[in-house]
């Protein structure tokens, strides 16, 4: 049973060990043993890029529906806090996708975005503090804190604290959007309201787990499947409906943009026009953001004036989050997003923006060690896999890794195989075919489709005569030597290149003082194929052959006695039983031998 504790899991039986989890995990938080990738909660991110990357659909994200309909059995008053990121994903109106999500039994339905704008908000005050008027107009400010990194995104800052801690100190320690939401909704309606976040985020789920102002997160994919068990079509609800639903206390402002990149930058600048005077910068995608942050040399004291970041873990904004199912295309999408975000006021009104909410609290992560091994033990590493030299690095990256050594290290902190490495897999391989080649009794021999030899055992060349044996001993396998000078056995591959990948084809061939049986079979339809030769002139060889013959008449002669048995009557019966005394004489004459 697959561990459903953390938001992603794996189902084993689904997992075809192509390693596109490890490609795609921005911080490598996969283990791969016994050829099945798990994830490594305490390193994950839960940025969900390996659930929207696996092809067999073996990376799932859990599924807290359940969680939900029990708060519905229990009574609480439970609300729903739909993610901006809506109008990307549901082809009707916000009345619509509200009044749809009150028929599953929720109390309400309010916009996460309106967190969004307190948070706005407290972010501007951040800044003209730090600043002052000096920095709001552009020019130098003096001392205290100049760089400023958003913490709207939960997969973001889960990546700042385990992997660039050393940025942590400039993050902005305010809640989530969605946290100052729950605690705006719990402040309006009581402390016994129950908040359930609705978006296409994997990691709003470990917000959840951690915070006790949030009851549970679901994803797009698990709203729809449970619309679709319940028979709902948020499409059909009724206008007069649709005016019942509205979201609650009201509609958010300018933090409906934090979907796409860029967007908080939009509020900031519709809540305080010198804003747009603040240098600030967008970075969407954490393998950007791990790019950007490891490659920064600036220091807080080396800026001159404020510098804000804008930090998103999906490129291009939630509008292409993990688990948004819409299939369309993402300028589509954002167009849909931007016009909706558009309608919305710049400000809230003062009732509302009086809230007094806590903005406290971000999700919590230790910082990840990482490790440092001595040259000599990845190079070891890199010996086993048969990489003695630079060279022999490709850095393909068919193992997850960017890089062979990355990989080295990683099979050091057992989170890799070996077997993860194609080059390894096909040499091992390679080398278990060699050895079943060498070994096997008879002769063997691989052609290409101009017939001529690209391996071969030594009793391929034994079998064919001395002459051969001795060819064989100067050029061991026989490479390129062309077949059709070989005893002509190069007529006989004809035919085979021009069957399928299922063919098979027998001869038997007079050869000298011999008779040699040739069996062919289709190794790549038109390109290889593999001949087995055997001496049948052999005791051993010609008994078995007579053995088989024998059986081979015994069928056929069963099947005419199903066709034609009044005619044939006893004499039938007594062909087989020859027949089988012939078989059980060579059987007793091979043993005894």
């Amino acid at each position: 049973m697959p561990n459903t504790e953390y938001p992603i899991y794996t189902e084993h039986t689904e997992c075809r060990d192509c390693y596109k989890c490890v490609q795609r995990c921005p911080v490598k938080a996969i283990r791969v043993q016994n050829g099945h990738p798990e994830v490594l909660t305490k390193m994950c991110i839960f940025c969900g890029k390996c659930v929207a990357s696996c092809p067999a659909k073996a990376k799932q994200v859990r599924d807290d529906v359940a969680v939900v309909k029990n708060l519905f059995r229990e009574g609480v008053q439970v609300f729903a806090s739909l993610a901006p990121s809506f109008p990307a994903e549901f082809n009707c109106t916000p009345g619509q996708i509200a009044g749809a999500i009150k028929r599953l039994g929720f109390y309400a339905v309010s916009e996460t975005a309106l967190g969004a704008d307190f948070v706005s908000a407290d972010i501007v005050s951040a800044l003209q503090a730090a600043s002052g008027t000096q920095a709001a107009s552009g020019t130098q400010a003096a001392g205290g804190q100049k760089l400023f990194l958003s913490s709207a995104c939960p997969a973001v800052v889960l990546y700042l604290k385990r992997y660039a801690p050393a940025f942590v100190p400039y993050l902005n320690d305010r809640s989530s959007p969605l946290l100052a939401h729950a605690s705006l909704l719990q402040k309006l309606y009581g402390k016994k309201t129950a908040v359930v976040f609705i978006g296409p985020c994997v990691a709003k789920k470990r917000e959840a787990d951690q915070f006790k102002e949030l009851a549970a997160a679901l994803t797009f994919s698990e709203l729809k499947h449970w619309f679709d068990e319940s028979g709902i079509k948020p499409e059909e609800i009724s206008e007069a409906e649709s005016r019942e639903a509205a979201f609650v206390p009201r509609r958010a402002a300018k933090g409906a943009f934090y979907p796409v990149d860029g967007g908080m930058l939009i509020s900031l600048r519709r809540k305080h026009a010198g804003f747009s005077k603040t240098s600030n910068m967008v970075i969407s995608g954490i393998d950007t953001i791990a790019q950007t942050l490891s490659g920064s040399t600036f220091t807080n004291d080396q800026l001159d004036a404020p510098l804000f970041l804008e930090l998103l873990a999906c490129s291009g904004g939630c509008v292409n989050g993990p688990c948004i199912t819409r299939d369309d295309s993402a300028i589509r999408r954002r167009a849909q997003l931007l016009r909706y975000a558009e309608s919305a006021e710049d400000m809230l009104d003062a009732e509302t923006a009086a809230a007094k909410i806590s903005l406290a609290g971000t999700l919590t992560a230790k910082e990840m060690p990482q490790p440092c091994y001595p040259e000599s033990k990845i190079r070891a590493v890199l010996g086993d896999l048969g990489k003695y030299g630079p060279k022999d690095e490709l850095n393909c990256s068919t193992c997850g890794y960017e890089t062979c050594r990355a990989f080295a290290q990683a099979i050091l902190e057992k989170r890799a195989e070996k077997t993860m490495c194609a080059a390894y897999t096909r040499a091992l391989a390679q080398k278990k075919a060699n050895a079943l080649i060498k070994t096997i009794p008879s002769g063997v021999v691989i052609v290409d489709k101009n017939c001529r030899i690209i391996e071969c055992n030594k009793n391929f060349a034994c079998i064919l005569g001395s002459e051969m044996e001795e060819l064989y001993e100067l050029d061991p396998e026989l490479k390129g030597i062309d077949l059709y000078k070989v005893a002509g056995l190069g007529d006989y591959f004809e035919e085979a290149f021009r069957a399928d990948a299922q063919a098979r084809f027998d001869y038997d061939i007079k050869h000298e003082n011999k008779i040699l049986h040739l069996s062919i079979h289709v190794i790549e339809t038109g390109e290889a194929a593999c001949g087995v030769l055997e001496d049948i002139t052999k005791p051993q060889i010609r008994r078995d052959k007579t053995v088989a013959w024998a059986k081979k008449i015994i069928e056929k002669n069963v099947q005419a006695v199903q066709k034609i048995a009044f005619l044939l009557g006893e004499n039938a019966a007594e062909t087989e039983s020859i027949l089988n005394s012939i078989i059980e004489s060579h059987t007793a004459g091979g043993k005894k031998k």
